[in-house]
C-alpha cells in the first residue's frame, strides 16, 4: 500500500486562491449549463450561430448569407457536430468553457497588480455580474470574446513587464477575439496606449510584428471559407466600416437609442440587482430592475477608496513637482484635450472621442513621469472601460450585453477602490490587520456571489419566444413527411431552420401595411407555410391556422 508522507503539496494546492476560484468557477459553470439546456436558447442570434455551426460542418441547413457574423464559436461548434452530436447543448458547453479559462485569465492578469486575495476577490466580482450569470454560457458572443480579450491584455502586460517573448502571443490572441466577436476591436486602442507607455518600443514592436503575422494566420482561414461560400468578402468589409464608423443602428432596430448617457444611468444595476424581485429577463437586461444593496455599498465605498488614492498619488507627485514655465505646458495640452473630448463626445464621431481619450490618458502618464508598472496598468484599464465606454455610448444602438465589455475593467477597479478603503481602515486594528483583510476581501466577493446566485436560482423559466417554436417544428415534421420539399416562412426563422434543418424564409406581418399586403408577399414566394412566433394569432388571407400552441401558430396555404 502506497503511503503519502509529505501532503503540504495538497495543503499548499488547497489554501491557494486560483486553486479555490478555479473551483467555484467549474461548479457555477456546470451549473449554468445544466439550467441553461433546461431553458433552451435565449436569444435570437444564437440560432444564427447554430445554423451557421451547421454550415460549417457541411450541412445544408441555414442561410448562408450570415456565415460572415463572427465565426469562432459556431466553427468550434461545428468540429462537435461533425462527430454527431447536433445539439445546442453543444454551443452552451463551448461557451462555458473558454468562460472557465477566461476567469483563470482575468485572476492571472489581476495578479499583475494585486496580491492573491485581492485578485480572488476581484474574480468572484467578476463572474458574479448579473450579466456574466445570464450570458455566460447562453449561446451568445459577448462573453467569450472579452475573455478573449482578458488573455490578450495579460500576455500584452506579460510581454512589456516580464518577458518580451509573450507579446508573440498578443495578436493570435487579439485575432481569436476579433472571431469571436468583431467588436473586440476596440481593445486595438488600450493596446496601443500600453505599447505606447512602455520602454523599448521599436524592440517591443518588432516582436508584436512577428505575432501580427501569426493574427493573419488565424484570420485568413476563415475569411478564405467566407470567400469560397459567399464569392466575396463584402460582408466582413461592411461590418467592419459599420463598426470602424460606428453606423450601428437604425432607428426601426429593436435596440436603436440614441440616449449617450444609458449605461452611465444603468452603471448601478450591472453591478448588482435585487435578487427579491424581477424575472430571469432583468438579468438578461439589468435596466429592467432595481440596483441591490450591495451595489448601493460598494461603490460608494469603490469611490471613495479611488478617491483616496488619486489623492495620496497626486500628493506625493506634487510634493516633488518642478513647476516652470516647460512644466505647466502638458497640463494645459490635457486640459485642451479634456474639453476638446467632452464636445466630440456630444457632436462627432466616435473614433475622434477615442483619440482624444488616449490622448488624454498618454499626457497624464508624461506629467506624471512614473515609469511604475502599476500606474501603466491603471492607465490601460481606464483605457479599456473608455474605449468601451465611448463605443458603445455614441453608436445609437444599445443592449444591456454589450456593457459586458466593460465588465473586467469595472471589476479592475472595484477591486482598488475597495482595497484602498480597506487599507484606510486596517491602520485602525490592532489585532492582526492582514487577517482581517484576507476576511473582509474574501466576504466581498462571496456576497457577490450569493447575490447572483440566488436571483439566478430563483426565476429562471424557459420563458423565451424561442421556447415553445422547437415542439411546433416537430409537429410540422410528424405531420407533412414532405416538409423538406415545402417553402417555409417565419417571423422566427433562425430557430425555425435550426429544428427543420431546412432553410426558413424571413417574413413580419408588422413590416406590411395589411393583413392582405403580407399575404400576398407570402404567395409570390410560393410559402406552404408560415410560422407565427408572437401568438398574434393574425389573419392571413389565403392561409388557415394548422397548429396552435401558446405563442406559437402554424399557417398552412389554402388549396
Amino acid at each position: 500500500m502506497v503511503q503519502i508522507k509529505d501532503n503540504s503539496y495538497l495543503h499548499r494546492l488547497y489554501k491557494n486562491p486560483l486553486f479555490i476560484l478555479t473551483v467555484i468557477t467549474i461548479i457555477v459553470t456546470v451549473y449554468l449549463v445544466n439550467r441553461q439546456a433546461y431553458v433552451g436558447v435565449s436569444y435570437y442570434d444564437v440560432y444564427v450561430y447554430l445554423n451557421n455551426a451547421i454550415i460549417f460542418a457541411g450541412g445544408p441547413a441555414g442561410n448562408l448569407s450570415v456565415i460572415y457574423l463572427s465565426p469562432l464559436m459556431p466553427f468550434l461548434t461545428s468540429l462537435i457536430f461533425r462527430l454527431g452530436y447536433v445539439s445546442e447543448n453543444v454551443i452552451f458547453i463551448l461557451d462555458g468553457i473558454v468562460f472557465i479559462f477566461g476567469v483563470i485569465g482575468f485572476y492571472l492578469l489581476l495578479r499583475m497588480r494585486f496580491n492573491q486575495i485581492q485578485s480572488f476577490a476581484g474574480s468572484l466580482v467578476f463572474l458574479s455580474f448579473p450579466l456574466m450569470f445570464a450570458w455566460a454560457v447562453s449561446g451568445g458572443l459577448d462573453v467569450p470574446g472579452i475573455m478573449f480579450c482578458i488573455w490578450t491584455i495579460y500576455f500584452l502586460i506579460k510581454g512589456v513587464e516580464k518577458d518580451s517573448k509573450y507579446l508573440y502571443l498578443v495578436f493570435p490572441l487579439f485575432a481569436l477575439a476579433l472571431l469571436a466577436r468583431y467588436t473586440s476591436i476596440i481593445l486595438f486602442f488600450p493596446i496601443f496606449l500600453y505599447i505606447l507607455m512602455s520602454d523599448d518600443i521599436v524592440i517591443k514592436l518588432k516582436k508584436i510584428g512577428v505575432g501580427f503575422l501569426a493574427g493573419l494566420a488565424v484570420l485568413i482561414p476563415f475569411l478564405m471559407f467566407i470567400y469560397i461560400k459567399l464569392g466575396n468578402l463584402n460582408p466582413i468589409i461592411n461590418i467592419f466600416t459599420s463598426t470602424l464608423l460606428g453606423a450601428s443602428g437604425a432607428v426601426n432596430d429593436l435596440g436603436y437609442n440614441p440616449d449617450k448617457f444609458y449605461y452611465f444611468n444603468n452603471i448601478l444595476n450591472y453591478v448588482s440587482i435585487n435578487p427579491l424581485q424581477g424575472y430571469f429577463n432583468h438579468m438578461l437586461n439589468p435596466h429592467m430592475s432595481d440596483p441591490s444593496i450591495l451595489a448601493f455599498i460598494i461603490i460608494p465605498i469603490t469611490l471613495m477608496g479611488l478617491g483616496v488614492f488619486i489623492y495620496h498619488y497626486c500628493r506625493e507627485k506634487l510634493a516633488s513637482y518642478n513647476f516652470s514655465f516647460k512644466s505647466i505646458i502638458l497640463p494645459v495640452i490635457l486640459i485642451i484635450l479634456v474639453i476638446l473630448a467632452i464636445l466630440s463626445f456630444f457632436t462627432s464621431s466616435y473614433m475622434i472621442t477615442e483619440i482624444y481619450s488616449i490622448s488624454i490618458l498618454y499626457v497624464i502618464y508624461k506629467i506624471l513621469n512614473d515609469s511604475n508598472s502599476n500606474l501603466k496598468i491603471d492607465l490601460l484599464f481606464i483605457s479599456w472601460f473608455a474605449s468601451f465606454f465611448i463605443f458603445h455610448s455614441i453608436i445609437p444602438l444599445k443592449e444591456d450585453r454589450y456593457f459586458i465589455t466593460m465588465l473586467p475593467a469595472l471589476a479592475y477597479f472595484i477591486v482598488l477602490g475597495v482595497g484602498m478603503f480597506i487599507k484606510e481602515f486596517k491602520f485602525k486594528i490592532k489585532n492582526n490587520p492582514k487577517s482581517v483583510s484576507w476576511g473582509l476581501y474574501s466576504i466581498i466577493g462571496l456576497l457577490f456571489l450569493s447575490s447572483t446566485m440566488i436571483l439566478y436560482v430563483g426565476h429562471p423559466s424557459p420563458d423565451f419566444q424561442g421556447y415553445d417554436m422547437q415542439p411546433a417544428c416537430n409537429w410540422l415534421i410528424q405531420n407533412d413527411p414532405q416538409y423538406q420539399s415545402q417553402m417555409i416562412y417565419s417571423n422566427y426563422d433562425p430557430a425555425a431552420t435550426w429544428y427543420l434543418k431546412k432553410d426558413v424564409k424571413f417574413g413580419v406581418p408588422a413590416l406590411y401595411t395589411s393583413s392582405r399586403a403580407f399575404s400576398t408577399y407570402l404567395t409570390c414566394g410560393n410559402a406552404d407555410y408560415y410560422i407565427d412566433s408572437y401568438s398574434s394569432n393574425p389573419i392571413i388571407p389565403h392561409y388557415h391556422i394548422v397548429y396552435n400552441y401558446r405563442t406559437v401558430s402554424i399557417y398552412q396555404r389554402n388549396t
